[in-house]
């Protein structure tokens, strides 16, 4: 079972670099889809986790509080998260839960030059691709959903380290508003147009996840739990927006770029035992170091969150 449980979520991990990566980032459009989408991993990392060993007929309730940050040449995307879950044990080893989950980030920055692309399916009338200078990006990502999960719990032979299993999926939507930013063509024969990308749209998910947790005590105060989760947001769907320039404005969807890319999370928390406090560094140092792999553009990218189970 164990050897099953690795061996899915390597696969799922695998898969993550490959769909955020492929095809490489060549203009603009891959960043305006990776801001905004950096919200999504930051949630699957900051999931409620049942803290508290499964006593059947018990319930145990976990709050999660947390701030996000990533940030590329075009822009940065901050903001705040919460979730709740609560988990019912129907035994020693096996229990119900739900969570629900509201996340927001604005967008700001002092822009960069890139490559402009003809990036939707109908063309615009300009001569692409260009270089161009992107300015004032703006706008704010509203990320909300609900889901449930079963959990699994066993210890190990000798007694030391508790294992968690949990498996489920949750509903979400990502509202991206008034994401919008200027450009100004520098190159080619258009050079000193002027316009507005525009990617303001609404995209609704399903997200089956699955993460699995080890847990042991640290003396008589505190316990350790490092984890892995992962998941993969279905449909995923293409990058929608408008382009307006001189005497035009077009709406469509991106050729290329998708939102809603597989993630493997990892984290490692550590838990005061009294209180039910919950410190997951482990999961700050881990989406500072991939985000930036899986999502093309960004340079930087900071989460912090902390967990109360009572």
């Amino acid at each position: 079972m164990r050897r099953r449980w690795y061996v899915a979520l390597l696969g799922i991990g695998l898969a993550a670099p490959a769909f955020a990566a492929a095809p490489s980032r060549t203009d603009v459009a891959w960043t305006a889809e990776h801001l905004p989408e950096s919200l999504q991993d930051g949630r699957l990392l900051a999931l409620p986790w049942p803290a508290r060993p499964l006593h059947a007929g018990e319930r145990q309730t976990t709050f999660d509080l947390g701030g996000e940050s990533a940030g590329a040449d075009l822009g940065d995307a901050r903001g705040w998260l919460a979730a709740a879950g609560a988990t019912w044990a129907r035994s020693e080893r096996f229990g119900l839960g739900g969570l629900v989950f509201y996340d927001q980030s604005s967008i700001s920055g002092d822009g960069t030059r890139d490559r402009l692309r003809a990036t939707f399916e109908e063309g615009v009338p300009l001569a692409l691709p260009a270089m161009a200078d992107f300015g004032r990006p703006r706008g704010q990502v509203r990320h909300w959903g609900a889901g449930g999960y079963a959990v699994w719990e066993r210890s190990g032979s000798g007694g030391v380290w508790r294992r968690t299993i949990l498996a489920g999926a949750y509903f979400e939507r990502l509202d991206v508003e008034g994401f919008r930013f200027d450009y100004r063509i520098v190159s080619g024969p258009d050079a000193g147009a002027r316009g507005e990308l525009d990617w303001s749209a609404g995209y609704d998910f399903a997200t089956p996840f699955a993460g699995i947790g080890w847990t042991r005590s640290l003396g008589s105060a505190w316990s350790i739990s490092p984890r892995l989760v992962a998941g993969q947001p279905l449909p995923r769907r293409r990058l929608a927006g408008t382009m307006s320039g001189p005497g035009f404005a077009v709406r469509g969807r991106s050729s290329g770029a998708a939102m809603g890319d597989a993630y493997l999370g990892g984290g490692l928390a550590f838990t005061h035992l009294s209180t039910g406090l919950a410190f997951d560094v482990g999961s700050s140092l881990w989406y500072a170091a991939t985000e930036p792999i899986t999502h093309q553009g960004l340079d930087r990218a900071i989460l912090v969150h902390v967990a109360w189970t009572h």
